[in-house]
C-alpha cells in the first residue's frame, strides 16, 4: 500500500480532488450530479482531455507545446472551409487536416530536437505564425457550419452515452498503452529525466522528442475538428482557452513540468477537475476572473502540497505495516 501511494500519489490526489469537488459542487448546485449534467460535464472535459493528451507526452519529455491553440483553430477552420457543411468531403479533408497538423508538429520537433530551439520559443513562434496565416486565409470572415457527421461525433449519443466520450476512452487507452507498454514510453521518460544520460544510453532522443510534438499537434487538430461539431461552427480564437487548460490538466494530474514523470491517467482527472471547477463557480456567482484564480490555486495546492500529504500518508501506512510485521 505504501509503495503504491508513493508511486502514484499525485494521480491519486487528482482523483481525490475530483471527488471532493463533485461533493462541494453538488452542495451548492443540487442538480449538478444529475445524469444529464454529468454527461455534459464529461463532453466538455473531453475537449480538454484530448488536447492535453499530446501536451502530456510533450511535458513528460521536458518540453511544452504553446502552439496548440492555433493548431486547433486552424484545423477547425480548414475543415469547415473545405467541407462547406457536407459530410462526403470529410473522407479526404480529415486526413488532409491531420497530415497538415502532423507537419506542424514535425516542424516544432525539428526545431526543438535538431536545432536546439527552446520549446517555449519554438512553439510560441509557430502559434503566432499559424494565427497570422488563418487570419490571412479567412480575412476574419465567418466559416460554414460543421458537417453533420462531425456534429454527431461531438454531441450525439449512443445508448444515452456521448459518442465523443467513446472517442476519448479509445484515445486514453492508446495513450496508456503507449506510455506503459512500448519502447517509446520508456524512451520518453528517460529523455524527460535526463536528456544527456538518455543519449549516452542509446535512447533515440531526437526521434522521441520529435514524435511527441507530432502527436501533440495531431491531438490538438482532432480536438479542433470535434469542437467545431460541438459549437456548430469554427470561429477565430476558439482554441485560446485550451493553452492554459491543457497544461493545467497535466500539472493537476501529477506530471512534473520539468519532465520525467506523469501519466495520462492523471491528466484525465485533471481535465475533469478543471471542468467541474467551471461548473462550480457559476453556482457561487463568481466571475471568470475568479475561475482563473481558482485554477492557479488548485495547481499550486495539487503540485506543491499534495506530494507532501501523500508521502506522509504513505509513510504512515508503511509504519503501520512494519509495526504489524514486528508484532506478528
Amino acid at each position: 500500500m505504501s509503495a503504491f501511494l508513493i508511486r502514484n500519489r499525485s494521480i491519486v490526489l487528482a482523483y481525490a480532488g475530483m471527488a471532493v469537488l463533485l461533493l462541494v459542487t453538488s452542495l451548492f448546485s443540487p442538480g449538478f450530479l444529475s445524469a444529464a449534467n454529468m454527461s455534459s460535464t464529461l463532453v466538455l472535459a473531453t475537449f480538454i482531455g484530448i488536447v492535453a493528451l499530446g501536451q502530456t507526452l510533450v511535458i513528460i519529455g521536458a518540453g511544452i507545446d504553446l502552439s496548440v491553440p492555433w493548431v486547433l483553430n486552424a484545423a477547425a477552420i480548414i475543415m469547415t472551409l473545405l467541407c462547406a457543411g457536407q459530410d462526403t468531403p470529410l473522407l479526404w479533408v480529415a486526413p488532409l487536416v491531420l497530415a497538415g497538423a502532423a507537419g506542424i508538429g514535425l516542424i516544432n520537433g525539428i526545431g526543438v530536437a535538431h536545432f536546439g530551439v527552446p520549446p517555449i520559443i519554438m512553439t510560441l513562434a509557430t502559434n503566432v505564425i499559424l494565427q497570422g496565416l488563418v487570419l490571412v486565409v479567412t480575412g476574419g470572415s465567418p466559416t460554414p457550419s460543421a458537417p453533420d457527421l462531425i456534429k454527431f461525433l461531438s454531441v450525439g449519443r449512443i445508448g444515452g452515452f456521448p459518442v465523443i466520450a467513446f472517442i476519448w476512452i479509445f484515445l486514453a487507452l492508446l495513450a496508456t498503452l503507449l506510455l506503459s507498454k512500448t519502447a517509446f514510453g520508456r524512451h520518453l521518460y528517460a529523455v524527460g529525466c535526463n536528456r544527456t544520460v538518455a543519449e549516452f544510453s542509446g535512447v533515440p532522443v531526437a526521434r522521441t522528442t520529435l514524435l511527441t510534438y507530432v502527436i501533440s499537434a495531431l491531438a490538438a487538430a482532432t480536438a479542433g475538428m470535434l469542437l467545431t461539431g460541438y459549437s456548430g461552427q469554427a470561429y477565430l480564437g476558439m482554441g485560446d482557452a485550451y493553452l492554459f487548460t491543457s497544461v493545467a490538466a497535466v500539472a493537476i494530474g501529477g506530471a512534473s513540468i520539468l519532465g520525467g514523470s506523469g501519466h495520462y491517467l492523471g491528466t484525465i482527472a485533471g481535465a475533469l477537475v478543471l471542468t467541474i471547477l467551471t461548473g462550480l463557480l457559476p453556482a457561487l456567482n463568481l466571475s471568470s476572473g475568479a475561475l482563473l484564480i481558482v485554477y492557479g490555486a488548485v495547481i499550486l495546492i495539487t503540485v506543491t502540497i499534495g506530494s507532501e500529504v501523500f508521502t506522509g500518508l504513505a509513510r504512515a501506512f508503511g509504519s503501520e505495516n512494519n509495526k504489524g510485521k514486528k508484532e506478528s
